[in-house]
């Protein structure tokens, strides 16, 4: 173990790790095996297939290693503005952003050195990392989930940073800049990983802009930016500093100032950061992190919108924290994250929620959506709800929307609508011949009162003009509505969806999932192939299912994951 800067314990590759003290999210299995220098590997993906292995485990890999280090130097003096060092570092950051496949499976296994959040400024309240040296584990998983995409195989047979460095610099109408090549001009000094920072003192329009580069040779690194500030109108408009193997980029005139800020404390030193992205847990090749409310004082306002629309203003007051990562298994790729601290007039509660209709579907499931406790979420949110909808109803003269809303349809809120939604409604589409004739789809509610519930759906069905359109059929606590009778006939009968690889794979243990939604991309490959290029029809070929889910896990506190499951 080494101690970080922030205090917190992590492991030799300078992940947070469990030794901090701090519980891991539910939907992660501590169960790990041990690398050679102590630190724990990657989770037990949920859903992994027989016969998985640990990465880092004993499966041999051959990798090649790729040395790397980290320099800083001071630049020199900015120069009037141009535009041709911020394309150089939007080129750079979509390199390492996108090269992702091919260069991981030519790094090395242990991923080494400070990150960008140890030399960004501790009041910075958006952070965006990418991360091309992550730990091993993810390495290995990462390299074998995208083996089985064909382009990623492609960028695999070459340098898959430089080909996206030309991808990059294509459009610029300027020779000088596309003189510049990537292996005599760039690779020599670009480090593996790049952080952004967004921190107050900007505008809507104009936010505070922070960039930390890592840079392996900072004499070649800046005499390279110097260079290329030369092309065009022969200026620049940003601040170079130097600080622990990065470079520090900034709107021009702010870089003393940011380093200033540095000195006073980092991100990485600041507690809630430190806490939230240990609850989050592998931080994978791409991780981000948001304070709200300062991001909604700085990013909303009255700022002139798009078109001579005004810009939508965010709500006031919201607090709370969201992190989330990009990261890998050897069956899927995944966007995990959790929210911490929110607060605000409709901070949700955990709530009693029942997955087992969504588990319970036909295994021919092509499609489906769940919500669990949405009867008691309402009942949680109906005070501020109807606030809202009455404040906005006023401003066209009415009085009491929701009053007029119950008068108009005969129904009585919130009862009737929470009696609706139960303790999980789950809508769902089967595998089917799609045609002119409408398609089977159904809808399974458990609730305490299935009569009121298909009383609530007759009467919302002859105020659309729709009487008689879904077949409905109640058992026990189950409220059953299909517009074929055959599927409300299926959806009764217990089925086995949970049991389905495709499924468990996008969606892990879904058992506690407030939401859930699950797509076989398998089965509708037909619907959208045909119209879809050469090149992406391989790529979404390569893909099995997809999943996102959430969970509410404690107040203002909530899980939540989006899968991408390959083949």
């Amino acid at each position: 173990m080494t101690q970080p800067t922030d205090g917190h314990p992590s492991d030799s590759d300078g992940h947070a790790s469990v030794g901090d003290g701090h519980p891991l999210p539910a939907w992660r299995d501590d169960t790990r095996p041990m690398q050679g220098d102590g630190s724990p590997t990657a989770p037990i993906p949920t859903g992994a297939p027989s016969g998985y292995v640990f990465p880092g485990g004993p499966e041999p890999v051959e990798l090649t290693d790729v040395a790397s280090g980290a320099s800083s130097s001071d630049p020199a003096a900015p120069a009037p503005r141009t535009r041709s060092r911020a394309l150089l570092v939007g080129g750079l950051v979509t390199v390492l952003a996108l090269g992702v496949g091919g260069t991981l499976a030519v790094q090395q296994l242990s991923g080494s050195g400070p990150r960008p959040s140890d030399v960004l400024p501790g009041d910075t309240f958006g952070y965006v990392q990418v991360d091309i040296d992550p730990s091993a584990g993810q390495k290995l998983a990462a390299v074998r989930f995208l083996a089985k995409v064909p382009e990623i195989k492609d960028l695999e047979s070459g340098d898959a940073r430089k080909k996206l460095w030309d991808l990059a610099v294509a459009d610029s109408d300027d020779d000088c800049v596309k003189a510049f090549d990537f292996d005599r001009d760039i690779d020599p000094w670009l480090g593996d990983r790049v952080g952004l920072g967004l921190r107050p003192g900007g505008t809507p329009d104009e936010p505070n802009v922070v960039v930390a580069l890592q840079v392996t040779d900072e004499e070649r690194a800046t005499s390279t930016l110097d260079r290329l500030g030369d092309c065009g109108d022969g200026g620049d408009d940003m601040d170079l500093r130097a600080k622990d193997g990065y470079l520090i980029l900034t709107e021009r005139g702010e870089g003393d100032a940011t380093l200033a800020a540095i000195e006073r404390g980092t991100l990485s030193q600041d507690a809630s950061f430190t806490d939230d992205m240990a609850a989050l847990g592998e931080q994978g090749v791409a991780a981000t992190w948001w304070n709200i409310g300062p991001a909604i004082k700085e990013l909303s306002g009255d700022a002139d919108g798009v078109l001579g629309f005004p810009r939508p203003s965010l709500p006031q007051g919201v607090q709370g924290r969201v992190a989330a990562a990009l990261r890998f298994d050897p069956g899927f790729a995944e966007i995990a994250g959790v929210t911490r601290g929110v607060g605000g007039a409709q901070t949700l509660e955990p709530v009693d929620g029942d997955a087992a209709a969504l588990t319970g579907l036909p295994d021919d499931t092509l499609a489906a959506v769940h919500l669990s406790g949405g009867g008691q979420m309402l009942g949680q949110m109906w005070p501020e709800l109807k606030k809202q909808l009455n404040d906005a109803a006023s401003m066209g003269g009415m009085d009491d929307a929701v009053a007029a809303f119950e008068d108009e349809l005969g129904l009585v809120l919130p009862d009737d609508l929470q009696a609706l939604l139960g303790r999980s409604l789950t809508l769902s589409l089967p595998d089917q011949e799609f045609g002119d004739d409408l398609p089977a789809l159904g809808a399974t509610v458990v609730t305490d009162d299935p009569g009121r519930a298909e009383e609530v759906v007759r009467t919302i069905e002859d105020a659309s003009g729709a009487a008689g359109l879904l077949t409905k059929k109640v058992d026990g606590d189950r409220l059953y509505l299909s517009t074929t009778p055959d599927y409300a006939d299926r959806l009764a009968s217990e089925g086995s969806l949970g049991d389905v690889e495709a499924f468990t794979a996008a969606l892990g243990d879904a058992s506690d999932a407030d939401f859930a939604l699950y797509v076989d991309l398998d089965r509708i490959e037909d619907l959208y192939l045909a119209d879809v290029d050469d090149e992406a029809r391989a790529a979404l070929e390569a893909m099995r299912s997809v999943g996102v889910r959430s969970t509410v896990t404690a107040k203002g506190e909530a899980e939540f994951s989006f899968r991408v499951v390959a083949n």
